[in-house]
């Protein structure tokens, strides 16, 4: 399995960075994982030879603006999401949006739009996890997000990808607003593993708290063998996932076989 990393905060030499995500996922299938703030995923993907004409399918792992406005930018292909990726959410501090720039409506006139709060099967091997079920009691536990209501956002359309290989599962997150170790328990109980290979993407983990020490703990337990921590986990916490795991540097540019 490949992994192309599109966007990233961070960007390799001849690379632009920006605050986002985005990344093609080669297996049995190839997809788009996400397609970051803006154009930059097109710029990039010509500079690794990708041509984003051959994908069929783009998955959104949430509808937050660093992962999905990028959309405006692509069109004609299967794109699969949590249904209330549409909704209109801000800050809790700013009352600033963070939502996407296109509505439901428009998206769903650019791609033949699934909404799917359950699993869905992408290939034999790969899976688009849906709503993830929130059952540890130490991550997701606050938000710093509201909806138009006012009432707390705690991402429920937050998901991921996993994927099947003969080392064991592949999770990829886009944010894991979730909690990374919901979304690993999650993909093992929807693949019917128990082997974790690698944990890639995003992990949302700030500080070095006691929700770093507990997800550090779950991946010792799970014996993972590869971690790949980026975008929306800071420098700190990357450094310190170093002395624990075998871990991969990733950022916009970066290709890895795994």
């Amino acid at each position: 399995m490949i992994v192309k990393i599109l966007v990233d905060n961070t960007a390799k030499d001849g690379f632009e960075a920006v605050h986002g995500f985005s990344a093609v996922i080669e297996a049995d299938e190839k997809i788009l994982f996400d397609v970051g703030p803006n154009s930059l995923f097109i710029e990039n993907a010509g500079k690794m030879g990708v041509d984003l004409d051959e994908i069929n399918t783009l998955v959104l792992s949430h509808g937050h603006w660093d992962h999905g406005d990028g959309l405006q930018f692509v069109s004609g292909k299967r794109l699969i999401t949590h249904p209330d990726s549409f909704s209109l959410r801000f800050r809790k501090e700013s009352k600033t949006t963070v939502g996407l720039k296109m509505t439901r409506k428009e998206i769903a006139e650019q791609f033949e739009l699934k909404e799917s709060k359950l699993p869905v099967w992408i290939s034999e091997k790969m899976v688009y996890l849906g709503e993830i079920p929130r059952l540890n009691d130490f991550e997701s536990q606050s938000t710093t997000f509201l909806l138009e209501d006012g009432s707390p956002d705690f991402v429920a359309d937050d998901s991921a990808l996993a994927i099947k290989s003969e080392k064991g599962l592949i999770v990829i997150s886009g944010c894991a607003h979730a909690g990374i170790c919901n979304t690993v328990a999650y993909a093992k109980e929807v693949c019917g593993e128990d082997k974790v290979y690698a944990v890639l993407g995003g992990f949302h983990l700030k500080k070095l708290d006691e929700v770093f020490q507990k997800t550090a703990g779950f991946f010792q337990e799970e014996k993972l063998e590869i971690l790949g921590a980026t975008h929306c986990t800071s420098f700190l916490v990357q450094d310190e996932f170093k002395k624990y795991f075998k871990t991969i540097n990733l950022e916009a540019g970066v290709e890895v076989e795994l």
